[in-house]
């Protein structure tokens, strides 16, 4: 026998689970199918949902008429060295969090999240004095260390939270077994917080992709400016390139997207690893 409330209730959550992905594509989607629009159809008062008259002419504007290669080289250099950084400084940090007692332990961890509760906005001219003083403006290394700064308490954040997890006992027998501390860390709690590497590393990557003030304050000059800033070239004097600016759009977050399926796969396999060996 049907029992119909079951499935007007099942109806009813695939058309909120369909319509919620819709109105959160459709954004993507505009944007997409703008990108391959003449400026004619793009400035056309009248609603069109499909290009008419297809054009690459706006993908070749964006890399003949802006530096936008230059940007993506940027953006790629600091976001993956951000993310190296976070995964090489955020385990040890968060391992010792999670592992010792020490006086004072809760008023560390509780600075650390508080550094990142602090707005970014707050910090810039500090910052911008700072770096200014030490030559790190318009420089790779100033974007790097700045970045990392900001995004290393989420990094340990999460880290200490995936290390609390893993049994003691584990790290109390790599140790009866002649490890250090050191050594446990790398052979026993890493490859069990696979997934915690994997969140961590995605958003370190994805906060710094689309990150636009720190690179507005500390680069001066199109040699250090990643894509983000670079977007903002196409506001021009006397109105916005639309044609370009949504082709760049498009260009913007198609890294995020492979960096996030690449993410994933390991994610996964980090899940059944630690599921298994436990």
């Amino acid at each position: 026998m049907i029992r119909w409330s079951t499935v007007l209730g099942r109806a009813g959550v695939y058309t909120l689970a369909i319509s919620t992905v819709f109105l959160s594509l459709l954004p993507i989607m505009w944007l997409v199918l703008t990108s391959f629009r003449p400026s004619i159809e793009i400035t056309s008062p009248r609603l069109m949902l499909l290009p008419r008259d297809p054009t690459l002419q706006n993908y070749i504007d964006v890399f003949t008429r802006y530096k936008t290669t230059q940007y993506l080289a940027n953006s790629m250099v600091v976001s993956l060295s951000v993310v190296a950084t976070n995964l090489i400084i955020g385990p040890p940090a968060a391992y010792a969090l999670a592992r010792f007692r020490f006086r004072g332990e809760r008023l560390v961890f509780a600075l650390i999240i508080l550094c990142r509760m602090i707005p970014i906005v707050t910090a810039m001219v500090p910052l911008f004095i700072v770096f200014s003083v030490l030559g790190l403006l318009n420089t790779y290394l100033g974007l790097i260390v700045a970045h990392t700064a900001f995004k290393l308490p989420v990094t340990i954040w999460v880290l200490r939270s995936f290390f609390m997890d893993v049994p003691k006992e584990l790290d109390e027998a790599a140790r009866i077994d002649g490890c250090s501390t050191f050594g446990a860390l790398v052979r026993i709690a890493l490859p069990l917080v696979k997934p915690g590497l994997a969140a961590a590393g995605v958003l370190a990557f994805l906060w710094t992709w689309n990150d636009l003030i720190v690179t507005l304050i500390l680069s001066i000059s199109d040699s250090t400016a990643t894509l983000s800033l670079g977007l903002t070239k196409f506001v021009l004097e006397y109105g916005v390139d639309w044609g370009p600016m949504t082709a760049a759009g498009v260009i913007v977050f198609i890294p995020t997207l492979a960096f996030i399926f690449i993410a994933q796969r390991y994610l996964v396999h980090g899940l059944a690893v630690g599921g298994i060996r436990e």
